[in-house]
């Protein structure tokens, strides 16, 4: 059984359940394809069985442990190159959220991961529908692990890791679709670079210099920040290069 968020004052007052799903990304896509939904709606499930995340990667969770949930956003007022801001927004608000539950380092690692302690606890993946020059509608998937208790991967921790207490999914997603829309509005009040501003401060890493990978290739540089783009600036040997998503790794 589910219930209509409270904190929120729009997002969350339609909410669909599903048992289990192959993505919640994908249900909701296809609800937007069937039916005209209101900005807002929210699809969450306890086991996703293709979690999807960036570069076509898998996001792996114990069933029932975790915050698996996807909102539709209808950000007509945004340009479509600007649609990474609702990258950068939903990752502000899962680090406003759970710094309500702990005190730790929570960081953001480009372009959609959440760190704790170094380690990830959460990721976001955002899908668009553009028509012409217009950003139709934009569907945010989160994958926030929150009771699970151990990981396959040595990278990976939880809530329930970092503060030794279980949480309650229902109360933890309403606090975070509070904390998206908080966000939200502040974009679409275009307020872009307090929300750049905000995001450079946590970026991970930022200002040391790490190994990468671009084009089979190797290299040390020192992150800067992003650009207009969203693209990931680099200064190599004093040089700024930027990055897509797909075009760089971190290796260390």
């Amino acid at each position: 059984m589910h219930k209509i968020f409270a904190k929120p004052i729009f997002l969350g007052k339609k909410v669909v359940f599903l048992p289990q799903c192959h993505s919640t990304n994908d249900e909701l896509v296809m609800l937007t394809k069937k039916s005209q939904l209101p900005e807002g709606t929210v699809v969450y499930t306890d086991h996703q069985e293709k979690g999807k995340g960036q570069r076509g990667n898998v996001w792996v969770a114990e069933p029932g442990k975790n915050v698996l949930m996807s909102i539709l956003l209808l950000p007509k007022f945004l340009n479509p190159q600007d649609q990474f801001f609702l990258n950068l927004i939903a990752g502000l608000a899962i680090v406003d959220t759970l710094g309500q539950y702990f005190s730790g380092q929570i960081q953001l690692k480009w372009p959609n991961d959440i760190y704790v302690n170094q380690k990830k606890i959460s990721g976001v993946l955002v899908e668009s529908n553009t028509r012409g020059s217009v950003l139709e509608s934009c569907v945010v998937g989160i994958g926030l692990n929150l009771n699970q208790n151990g990981f396959h991967v040595p990278n990976a921790t939880s809530l329930l890791i970092e503060t030794e207490i279980e949480h309650d999914k229902f109360d933890v997603m309403d606090f975070l679709l509070r904390d998206i829309e908080k966000w939200y509005l502040k974009l679409k009040s275009n307020r872009k670079n307090e929300v750049l501003a905000a995001y450079h401060a946590l970026l991970m890493w930022r200002g040391e210099k790490r190994l990468f990978k671009s084009s089979e290739q190797e290299f040390i540089g020192e992150i800067i920040g992003i650009d207009s783009y969203g693209r990931l600036v680099i200064n190599v040997q004093d040089k700024l290069k930027s990055f897509g998503i797909k075009e760089v790794e971190f290796v260390r």
